[in-house]
């Protein structure tokens, strides 16, 4: 008895410190009302075009389901940065891709890059070339996004920003309804991109972009998300 107590107790403790090392959470899982005005409260803000993306509370979830072949971002800003996170962890999942998003080929090669969600985790401060004048300068960034045909094992770069930015598709198994999670390791993998240590996260983007996609079932794609968290392991 005296060693299941002692045992229980330990767990209760390691839970107990794994709590405590989570340094941003956010939570759909008790989520209702009008999005805009719930991410407003917790200090995110709308651009582009989300607000005309169908986004809706359903089942514990955010619902992201564009008609149109838009792009949208939901923007949430850390001042002075969030400091020690080194972890992040998705809970989300896609109903329906974007027909005619394609990330492979050379980065030399403009490429039809869409997803329908991803999220954009921002390092520093420092500006980084995008390699447009057309197109502004962004920090260091490392994007996470659920594709229907790319590969989990490999790095994916846009069309722009391919000095600084990243991207990945994990799990990407191409399932729809299904929900994954998506759990890296936000400092090594920026080490082992960028040659550095990591900066402080300054921000993070909700994005959805289906541009230059094809309507299927009256919709772009749909997406959904249960959960982010940022956390120090």
């Amino acid at each position: 008895m005296l060693k299941r107590l002692l045992s229980f107790l330990l767990l209760f403790a390691f839970i107990g410190s794994l709590q405590a090392d989570v340094l941003f959470q956010l939570d759909f899982s008790q989520a209702k009302g009008q999005p805009e005005r719930w991410f407003k409260s917790k200090g995110w803000k709308f651009e582009q075009d989300i607000d005309d993306m169908n986004l809706r509370f359903e089942k514990g979830t955010l619902v992201i389901e564009p008609d149109d072949d838009d792009l949208g971002a939901i923007v949430k800003q850390f001042s002075g940065g969030l400091q020690g996170a080194t972890h992040l962890r998705i809970e989300w999942g896609v109903e329906q891709y974007p027909e005619g998003a394609n990330w492979n080929g050379p980065k030399s090669k403009t490429r039809n890059t869409r997803e329908p969600v991803s999220l954009m985790i921002f390092f520093g401060e420092k500006k980084v070339d995008s390699g447009s004048a057309f197109v502004p300068n962004l920090p260091y960034f490392i994007s996470f996004f659920l594709g229907e045909k790319e590969r989990s094992d490999q790095t994916y770069y846009g069309n722009y920003w391919q000095e600084g930015g990243r991207y990945f598709c994990i799990p990407c198994d191409g399932s729809t309804g299904k929900t994954f999670v998506t759990e890296v390791n936000l400092a090594e993998t920026f080490q082992k991109n960028f040659g550095k240590k990591a900066p402080a996260i300054t921000g993070l983007t909700i994005e959805v972009d289906v541009q230059k996609t094809r309507k299927r079932n009256g919709r772009h794609a749909k997406a959904f998300i249960q959960k982010i968290e940022l956390f120090k392991r």
